[in-house]
């Protein structure tokens, strides 16, 4: 009981310390994944703040933030009866979309640790993993963002940022999305023509 009524004791102990390891709110987000009850609120709740405070420090680990970001995004979305959660769903998708780019070229390209640097160099080997460019994963902002526009009825702000992810490269089959929201786009063409006075 100590631990959840006094949060910091939690967290104090867990610095970035400036490094581009796994970052604090990569730690703090495992531990709300593994919580239960009253203490995985406090720690999503933790996770949040310290995220959007390494949100924008330089020397963050972007993957780190661009992971925590999807989770909170689903979180938030799961709960979209409650008007703040919805708002916050899109804005933290707004939020990992701003990143996208640095981000992809960080899933591109992964940092290959110093050892393994080191023992390349010297025996002229390479890891398939750090020496090839590598696929990029799904994208919850974007795939989520794309959803709640087209339920809000703003096909074209749908169709603009599922492009976006397709030219970046994100993998969530953005081809269909965009066919089907070019259809829907289409069809609501047609029925404001037919219900548009001819001048």
């Amino acid at each position: 009981m100590g631990l959840i009524s006094n949060p910091p004791f939690l967290y104090q102990p867990l610095s970035n310390n400036g490094h581009s390891g796994t970052g604090i709110c990569g730690l703090i987000h495992v531990l709300a994944c593994v919580a239960k009850g009253q203490a995985k609120d406090i720690l999503l709740t933790k996770t949040e703040s310290v995220t959007i405070a390494e949100y924008s420090n330089p020397k963050t680990n972007l993957i780190d933030v661009h992971l925590v970001l999807g989770s909170l995004i689903k979180h938030h979305y799961a709960l979209r009866e409650k008007l703040d959660h919805y708002e916050r769903a899109k804005e933290l998708c707004l939020m990992q979309i701003a990143i996208a780019d640095k981000t992809a070229n960080k899933f591109r390209h992964p940092e290959k640790p110093k050892e393994l640097k080191r023992l390349h160099q010297l025996t002229g080997m390479k890891h398939p993993y750090y020496d090839e460019p590598q696929m990029l994963p799904s994208h919850t902002g974007y795939k989520q963002l794309a959803i709640i526009l087209e339920k809000e009825g703003d096909i074209e702000g749908a169709l603009k940022i599922s492009k976006q992810a397709l030219k970046q490269g994100w993998t969530d089959n953005y081809e269909k999305r965009i066919d089907k929201l070019n259809q829907k786009l289409a069809k609501k063409k047609i029925a404001k023509a037919r219900t548009t006075p001819n001048n």
